[in-house]
């Protein structure tokens, strides 16, 4: 049986989440400049890569190993351990060093830096800084979730058509039609559909309730770990294609107030 981890520990790890998160935070912010588009290049399948996202890596990482050198790091711009080892490892961080880099190249403020920590494929702790919009939040299993000092709570909402729904997908083809259609199937029903480019943003928001449901294809542990702790303390649902929790290895997440949780799901799930 796993043993329980107590208050005191999730709250050390905490304030190790943002000693680490502060060093990505400076060094991000020092080369996001409004006036000057950022230089890129290619990753995998369009994807596209700053100078940045390894810089923000190796600074966040840096820290951690220096305060938790017995914890690996699953990174998506290279770590200790891949995403398959996530779920095997009993102690592991979960670390996206600029989520949104297409805006970030672009000087569009919506980008930011996810951190999680999970314990055997579970997050908990969880923290998300959204540096151009000088904005952090942050959740710790059982406690909550919180920007800053104002804790947060998932919307009330309860009719589709009075929701405002997020999309999101990724580089791959069989990602890119499935988001397509869910724009297409979910914007004839909501009041009003956003599509970001970055899920830490996505999940900040539905967990503040800015936002009511957000849709996310082709996600990886490192965009979305923090982000489903997140919307869960905060009262929302964090679950994969087929309604179960949402855990790492699941290819899409789907956040939602508790109200349109299974309402969106069914949506979700139509064959047309």
């Amino acid at each position: 049986m796993r043993r329980l981890i107590d208050a005191r520990r999730k709250r050390r790890w905490l304030g190790i989440a943002r000693t680490a998160i502060s060093a990505g935070e400076e060094n991000a912010l020092r080369h996001f400049d409004y006036r000057a588009t950022n230089g890129y290049s290619y990753k995998a399948h369009g994807e596209i890569v700053t100078p940045v996202d390894n810089a923000v890596n190796e600074a966040v990482r840096k820290s951690l190993r220096r305060l938790t050198p017995g914890i690996p790091v699953c990174s998506e711009e290279g770590g200790d351990i891949s995403e398959q080892q996530i779920a095997k490892t009993e102690l592991a961080w979960a670390l996206d060093p600029i989520d949104g880099t297409t805006n970030f190249a672009a000087r569009i403020p919506l980008w930011g830096i996810s951190l999680a920590l999970l314990y055997h494929g579970e997050p908990v702790v969880g923290l998300i800084s959204l540096p151009a919009l000088r904005q952090r939040y942050h959740a710790v299993l059982g406690e909550g979730s919180f920007m800053g000092e104002h804790r947060l709570m998932a919307s009330k909402t309860s009719k589709l058509h009075e929701s405002l729904g997020l999309m999101c997908y990724g580089y791959l083809g069989k990602h890119i039609g499935k988001g397509v259609r869910m724009i297409t199937r979910f914007s004839k029903r909501v009041r009003s559909e956003r599509v970001l480019g970055a899920a830490v943003v996505e999940a900040a928001w539905v967990a503040a309730g800015r936002a009511d449901f957000s849709i996310l294809e082709g996600v990886h542990a490192w965009d979305v770990a923090a982000g489903a702790l997140l919307v869960r303390e905060a009262g929302g649902k964090a679950l994969n294609g087929n309604g179960k929790p949402w855990k790492p290895g699941d290819e899409e997440i789907i956040f939602s107030n508790a109200k349109l949780s299974e309402t969106v799901l069914s949506l979700y799930l139509q064959k047309t």
